[in-house]
């Protein structure tokens, strides 16, 4: 869900992105194909003063490795955040491999348990690994305090099996088609819409439970 970003949210952005112009940790030197494990974050955690959202509940929807990998020319990556009754702000950041930054977007949070960034057509090369941030400010006056996520986008030259079948069943194997590939970025990317569009279907509830069991999630993600 976007919105556009008023005038009260203009410090908070601003907070967040020079922080993590500071805390941003520094590029993996190893090879990125010879790399079992990115560095990153997947889920939230505890902060040191007081949050208004419980932090522990915010994940990425991304593998342990924090490699996501895709096939797509316009990719979307997920989050799991906490519900509120009042709307808090997150800021996506996207960079190269060398931190370029590339692309950023405001989210608002709290109505629904799942968000989504949905990237530009073509923003993402093949055979290239690109480096996000998923920052939420629990304090805009004190930047030690940001809640982030931090992982990896990869964009491979395949071509992925068709997804213009409306069946649900065929688009849950397909889901299975893609983990298969290792397309893990595809598979949890259509695994989010099937559980949006069908949240009453036991068979999308038991994949959808399964996917987070494979990514280690199961007890954080809503």
């Amino acid at each position: 869900m976007m919105s556009r970003v008023g005038p009260k949210q203009v410090f908070l952005i601003l907070g967040i992105v020079f922080g993590l112009a500071i805390f941003a940790p520094r590029q993996a030197q190893a090879d990125s194909n010879s790399r079992n494990e990115f560095p990153g974050r997947r889920v939230g955690g505890g902060t040191r003063g007081t949050c208004a959202i419980d932090s522990r509940a915010m994940a990425a929807l991304n593998p342990a490795s924090n490699l996501g990998v895709t096939a797509s020319d316009r990719p979307s990556l997920y989050f799991s955040m906490p519900t509120a009754e009042t709307p808090y702000h997150g800021q996506f950041i996207l960079s190269d491999a060398n931190e370029n930054r590339l692309y950023e977007t405001s989210l608002v949070a709290g109505a629904e348990p799942i968000v989504g960034v949905h990237l530009p057509a073509n923003l993402v090369a093949p055979d290239q690994d690109y480096h996000w941030y998923f920052v939420v400010a629990c304090n805009p006056r004190d930047l030690s305090q940001n809640v982030v996520l931090e992982g990896w986008l990869r964009r491979v030259p395949v071509t992925p099996a068709p997804a213009d079948t409306t069946l649900v069943e065929s688009q849950l194997d397909l889901v299975n088609t893609y983990q298969q590939e290792g397309l893990w970025n595809d598979a949890i990317a259509l695994m989010v819409e099937l559980r949006q569009t069908y949240p009453g279907n036991e068979g999308v509830q038991t994949q959808w439970n399964q996917i987070l069991e494979a990514l280690n999630l199961i007890t954080v993600v809503q």
